[in-house]
This record gives C-alpha cells, sequence and structure tokens, in this order.
C-alpha cells in the first residue's frame, strides 16, 4: 500500500522545513512548493514544485493525487501582496482541494486576527479584526501586521466559503519559535530589553506547530470529522508556568554568565505608555502581551505538545552551555574583548 501523499506549501519557511522533515520521518510523501528555487533540495521522498502564488498556477495539477493539504505559504511582510497570496491563493488552492475530492486541508492561520482585545482572555469565539477594512484601533501595531492579521482572517473566511466535502483544520499559533530564535533575545538592545522583558513571550516550539499539524491532518484523513466541516483552534502555551521573556533570560544568564541576558523588567505600565505614545490609540483594548490565548478547545480535542516550552527551554539551555563550553576562556560575567 502507497503511503499518504501530502501537499506542503511554503516548505522551505520556517514551519514548512520543519513540516515536511516531521512527515517524511513518519513515512509519508511530500509534495512540497516553494517560490524560491534555489531553496529547492531534491531529498528522498520530497516532490518539489516551484510555485508563485502571485502568479496562476494550476492548482488541480497541484493538488492531484494528494490525500492531505498543509496550507503553511502566506506573505508576512509586504502589504501589497497580502491579499492575493493570503486570501485569494488560499481561496483557489480549497477549491481545487474540492475539486478533487482531497479529505482534509489544514490551515495556518494566526493569533493575529484577534488584534488587540477588548478582554485579557481569549478563545475561539473572542472578537476578531474587521475583514475587509483596516481599522487601526482594532490592532497595536504597525500597519504591515494589521494588514496580516486581516488578511489571514479573510483566508479563513475564505474556506469556511468554499467548505463542502473537504475537513478543514484552521490552527491559529501564536508566537513559534525554533531554538535559535529563543536565544535571540540576547540581541535586544538596552532599552528593548528593559521595555519587553516583562512581556508574555505567547511562544509555542515549532515542533509543537508541525506536530499538532499532523496530528489533526491524520484525524482527517481517517475520517474522524464531517466532510465540509470547518474546525478552528488556538494554538498556544499561555499557560507555561515561566512565560515571560526575563523569565528564560535569567535562566540563559544563570547558565552562560552572558551579560547580554542579564536585564532588569520595568513595570508593565512603562511598556503600555510607550505603545500609547507610538500608536496615539487610548488603551481600551489589550496589548499582544496582555492578552492569553486559551487552548482549552484543543485540549478538548485530545491533542496534547510532543515537546513543550518546557523541553524548548532545555534544548535552548543545552545549546548555549555547549557555546560557552567552547568559547574562549573569560571571566565569567565578563564582557568579551
Amino acid at each position: 500500500m502507497l503511503a499518504n501523499t501530502v501537499l506542503v506549501t511554503g516548505a522551505t519557511g520556517r514551519i514548512g522545513r520543519i513540516v515536511a522533515a516531521d512527515l517524511l520521518e513518519r513515512g509519508y510523501r511530500v509534495r512540497a512548493t516553494t517560490s524560491r528555487p534555489q531553496a529547492i533540495d531534491g531529498g528522498e521522498g520530497v516532490d518539489w514544485r516551484k510555485v508563485d502564488f502571485l502568479g496562476k498556477p494550476d492548482y488541480d495539477e497541484l493538488v492531484a493525487g494528494c490525500d492531505a493539504i498543509i496550507h503553511l505559504a502566506a506573505e508576512l511582510g509586504k502589504k501589497d501582496r497580502m491579499k492575493k497570496v493570503n486570501v485569494e491563493a488560499t481561496r483557489a488552492l480549497a477549491a481545487a482541494a474540492e475539486r478533487a475530492n482531497v479529505p482534509v486541508f489544514c490551515y495556518a492561520s494566526s493569533v493575529s486576527v484577534y488584534g488587540s482585545g477588548r478582554s485579557v482572555e481569549v478563545d475561539e469565539e473572542s472578537e476578531v479584526l474587521t475583514p475587509d477594512r483596516d481599522v487601526p484601533s482594532e490592532y497595536w501595531a504597525l500597519d504591515y501586521v494589521r494588514e496580516y492579521g486581516r488578511t489571514k482572517l479573510a483566508g479563513e473566511l475564505a474556506l469556511r466559503d468554499v467548505a463542502q466535502k473537504v475537513r478543514y483544520v484552521i490552527l491559529r499559533p501564536a508566537v513559534v519559535v525554533d531554538i535559535s530564535q529563543m536565544i535571540s533575545v540576547r540581541d535586544w538592545n538596552p532599552i528593548k530589553r528593559m521595555l519587553a522583558a516583562h512581556r508574555h513571550a505567547h511562544h509555542i516550539y515549532v515542533g509543537d506547530v508541525s506536530d499538532a499539524l499532523i496530528w489533526f491532518m491524520r484525524r482527517g484523513i481517517s475520517g474522524q470529522s464531517q466532510p465540509g466541516s470547518v474546525s478552528v483552534y488556538n494554538l498556544a502555551e499561555d499557560d507555561y508556568p515561566a512565560p515571560r521573556h526575563v523569565d528564560f533570560m535569567r535562566k540563559a544568564f544563570a547558565v552562560t554568565g552572558d551579560q547580554r541576558f542579564r536585564t532588569i523588567a520595568f513595570p508593565w505600565i512603562a511598556d503600555w505608555l510607550h505603545d500609547f505614545l507610538r500608536f496615539r490609540t487610548l488603551p481600551l483594548r489589550s496589548p499582544l502581551w496582555r492578552m492569553r490565548f486559551s487552548n482549552e478547545r484543543l485540549k478538548a480535542a485530545g491533542y496534547r505538545f510532543r515537546f513543550g516550552m518546557a523541553k524548548a527551554e532545555e534544548l535552548a539551555l543545552g545549546q548555549l552551555r555547549l557555546e560557552a563550553h567552547h568559547r574562549p576562556q573569560q571571566g565569567f560575567g565578563e564582557e568579551p574583548a
């Protein structure tokens, strides 16, 4: 019996690389898209397709013979491309999946769809952004970040519009990080360290994002939900007991003595005032760092994180120990020359 074939869009991205590798490790065949031909690795088991979602791909040919789709491709930074890639391409891919009777379509959305919430506690039924126009007061963020949140939400709505036979799973990840990104807080400038160290990081490990996508994909392939259903889940670990940036920085400083991990966390009111001055918006909503994203629906579905942030921190601290071990000897806590 042939292994299931899974289409992974955006397979050279930060999440996509992990998803593709995890699928191969678990015995799936992978059809992977990228817009960067130089990034294509002709690895065994991967059928690479160069696809430009700004153009007019042959979506029917792309999904033909696939047993599942994991849609990760997105435009994150360029506003003028976001509607085309994040909304129109998502709709066209889902329509092709419907024509091909693909059993399941997993879509990586984002908690940015909630904007700056009126409530601190956020679940899947909480208020979301206005999808068809920019309302700056709904989201304390730069223009392109607001556009990203709106177009990811519009992508979700596009799936609902076309849903008939395919099972759709929408995951809204919090702040997805790999080990290098966790460690990169040492590169923050001193002002950012003081203002932002107190923040709830909302981190979720990239290995858990991949595992959750594949877990829901397997359920869809096996028919554990109704055809045409659209299920939405926050993918967050906001109940992790040491969630602030400063919590990790203190652990990293204890391991390395690296002064770049040493900081004083200013009270949250200083950060809020900074946002007020930056965005000229009265604090009637909660900035991201104050919000808490519920994962109760995720737990109720039966999913449990494969790694969790405790394991991710263990891996990051282990890497820092190795770095410290291989650095030239110097006085503990001294700045490098």
